[in-house]
């Protein structure tokens, strides 16, 4: 929410450097990544929710959030290597070919 959030140039923007852990551990999932543009490597970026009750995305992100929990790295370079945007698809296409 607006709580968590800095006013800078009139926008509400997000900082995880105040979140007092290193920003390399920190995920962040919104429909846009605009929110958090000094961490823009730390976003996933879903489709915005619109009420369908056919909507997976969250169902279909969660192997590649389960899959940076166990990462012992920095999950900037995960997300960069699957993609903002393009995550779960990649994630789970990847999977899917290994098995």
């Amino acid at each position: 929410g607006r709580e968590c959030t800095i006013v800078k140039n009139g926008k509400y923007i997000k900082d995880f450097s105040y979140l007092g852990r290193p920003v390399k551990e920190v995920v962040y999932l919104d429909f846009t990544n605009e929110t958090a543009p000094f961490h823009q490597e730390n976003v996933i970026v879903l489709p915005e929710f619109d009420g369908s009750t056919d909507d997976r995305s969250l169902y279909e992100i969660m192997p590649f959030l389960k899959h940076l929990a166990m990462h012992r790295g920095d999950v900037r370079e995960e997300i960069k290597l699957y993609g903002n945007d393009t995550a779960a698809r990649n994630f789970n296409s990847m999977r899917q070919r290994r098995r």
